[in-house]
């Protein structure tokens, strides 16, 4: 019986190592950063994400603005107020304060979720041109050249970066 495993297994491996030594291991690489600044999709999220930066940046600015008066007002008029009237001003500033960094934070998570929404398709038809790069190519791999993931690529690796560029119809 374990003769019989010992044979078994010793042909499987001679009958592995004989398909891989046909079988030809192409690896690619592809400059991801690169192929997705020159996506014109890419260029319109960037500027959609700009002006929508701004003008969150506009009303935080305001907000800051009226704070600023609010606070300037209270300091000037701190010792002509009554106790109640000065606690009532204390409380406004520390309630306004408090909602401008709840929109600040609110505003980050929104830029956040909305910069995802956007990038998810780009990613999508970048990885789709990618695949198809691979496919048409006879890639085994294809490893983003930037992710920092990659440690080593040897001179035997081809770079595909121009290839998924022309796919995507970029140059």
């Amino acid at each position: 019986m374990r003769r019989i495993t010992s044979i078994t297994i010793i042909s499987l491996f001679l009958i592995l190592s004989g398909s891989t030594e046909a079988q030809e291991f192409k690896f690619g690489h592809a400059n991801i950063q690169e192929i997705m600044r020159a996506m014109p999709e890419f260029k319109e999220m960037q500027e959609t994400m700009g002006a929508e930066y701004d003008k969150l940046e506009n009303q935080l600015a305001t907000m800051q603005e009226e704070y600023q008066k609010m606070e300037q007002d209270y300091l000037q008029n701190a010792e002509t107020l009554g106790a109640l009237e000065r606690q009532q001003k204390e409380q406004q500033l520390m309630e306004t304060s408090q909602k401008i960094q709840t929109f600040y934070q609110s505003s980050q998570e929104n830029l956040s979720r909305k910069q995802q929404q956007l990038r998810q398709p780009i990613m999508e038809k970048l990885r789709g041109a990618i695949e198809q790069v691979g496919e048409e190519g006879g890639f085994i791999y294809i490893f983003a050249e930037n992710s920092g993931a990659t440690v080593y690529h040897s001179d035997q690796s081809i770079d595909v970066t121009e290839q998924v560029k022309s796919k995507l119809g970029i140059n």
